[in-house]
């Protein structure tokens, strides 16, 4: 059985390298079959017809065949390794076969080369076998194999083979000791790399709203300012305060506050998230920056995010509503991120002192 799967193109390209030896393999063979060709027309052109046929015509198209074959499993993918091995044999027979009395059954070592690409020891083992097997029963079926071969050039190519044998699975155990040497460095640097993405989102990140912190907020605000004043991109910047906060936290203590955060941090989340920058500035006071946005836009989209908060329920203080108060300021040519940040802090604190749950811009 066969299956045709999705794999890695490093497995797919690993077959067309297969394949381009396979190719090579049947050009080289072709051009010293033209070369014999032309020695016979020099010498003997008596059995010319039946050179062509036996040494040249069959040999190429038996090549051919075992070649396209491979090329269709290339095409679909098909994971079924013994193949693409396998006609290694094959290819190896059919030059013996049509060279009887040259000596080329050094051939053999074809499939055995192929199968040290998939790092295998069984698929070795089988190739060794299968060569062999090939090897004597074309040497039993065939005369001219065993009058053309000395018993000492027999003891030479088997332990030849034996020996080659040997070298390859030294060669497969090594390549896998350095496979699993390299397995075990990836995966310390993507441990390595995990652990640095962690400890840089835990510099930028407030851990109680994965909202970015106090620091960071500054640093995005610094680079903005200059860059807002560089090339007068639009810059609004908005400072929110949940009201009543501390009465929170003493009627119903710290975790019912801790938990009235994460929503107020998640609704802001929800609300803004194209360009916008949210940040826990501290305590209960959240900043989100707007670059290259409208203070119209800007402050529709906080308004949403104010109703939005003002109708969520919190069931962690008997249904008492939470809101927010929130001060929006636009960036003026020229002016500094301090200078910014004070004029939407003191806008922040107009809606404080102007009846609360509102944004004042």
């Amino acid at each position: 059985m066969f299956v045709r799967v999705e794999r890695g193109e490093s497995r797919h390209h690993l077959h067309r390298k297969v394949l381009n030896i396979y190719w090579t393999v049947l050009m080289i063979s072709i051009v010293a079959m033209l070369i014999a060709w032309i020695i016979k027309l020099q010498t003997n052109a008596d059995d010319i017809p039946q050179f062509l046929v036996t040494s040249v015509a069959i040999p190429t198209v038996v090549q051919l065949i075992v070649i396209i074959v491979i090329e269709i499993v290339h095409y679909y993918k098909i994971e079924w390794p013994w193949i693409t091995i396998l006609s290694g044999t094959l290819i190896a027979s059919a030059l013996m076969i049509a060279n009887k009395t040259i000596h080329i059954q050094y051939i053999f070592l074809l499939s055995m080369l192929v199968s040290l690409f998939y790092f295998s020891f069984k698929q070795l083992y089988i190739a060794f076998v299968v060569n062999m097997a090939a090897f004597t029963a074309i040497y039993m079926m065939y005369s001219e194999v065993r009058e053309s071969m000395s018993s000492f050039e027999i003891s030479a190519f088997v332990f030849i083979m034996i020996g080659m044998l040997f070298i390859l699975r030294s060669v497969i155990d090594r390549g896998k000791e350095i496979l699993a040497d390299h397995t075990r460095m990836v995966k310390k640097e993507q441990e390595l790399l995990v652990k640095q993405v962690l400890m840089d989102r835990m510099l930028k990140v407030d851990a109680l709203t994965n909202l970015y912190n106090h620091k960071t907020f500054h640093e995005y605000l610094d680079m903005l300012t200059e860059q807002s004043n560089r090339n007068s991109m639009p810059l609004q910047l908005a400072i929110l305060d949940i009201d009543n906060f501390k009465s929170i936290n003493d009627t119903f203590g710290h975790t019912a506050g801790d938990a009235i955060l994460t929503k107020v941090a998640g609704v802001l989340s929800e609300t803004f998230v194209q360009n916008e920058i949210a940040a826990r500035y501290g305590g209960e006071e959240f900043a989100v920056i707007f670059p290259g946005v409208a203070a119209t836009e800007a402050y529709m989209l906080l308004e949403q995010a104010r109703e939005k908060i003002e109708q969520l329920e919190h069931e962690e203080l008997d249904g008492r509503k939470v809101t927010v108060s929130i001060g929006l300021s636009m960036h003026q040519q020229g002016q500094s991120s301090a200078q910014l940040f004070t004029d939407a802090d003191s806008l922040l604190y107009n809606a404080k002192r102007s009846g609360k749950n509102k944004t004042v811009i």
